[in-house]
């Protein structure tokens, strides 16, 4: 076989596992309360809120 082959194989093996590690760690140091996710809403809204503004007065 040649190398590119086993190459691709390798990389295919690997990736999810890093994805799934990436996802366990990052899951498990996120957990927010009610009134901490409700806090990240409103501030993901109003982030948005502004941005749709700035791009009301460019246009």
């Amino acid at each position: 076989m040649s190398k590119k082959s086993t190459a691709k194989r390798h990389d295919k093996k690997t990736v999810p596992a890093a994805v799934a590690t990436t996802v366990v760690a990052t899951s498990l140091e996120t957990e927010l309360s009610y009134d901490e996710m409700l806090t990240e809403l409103e501030a993901i809204v109003s982030e948005a809120g502004v941005r749709l503004a700035e791009e009301e007065a460019t246009l």
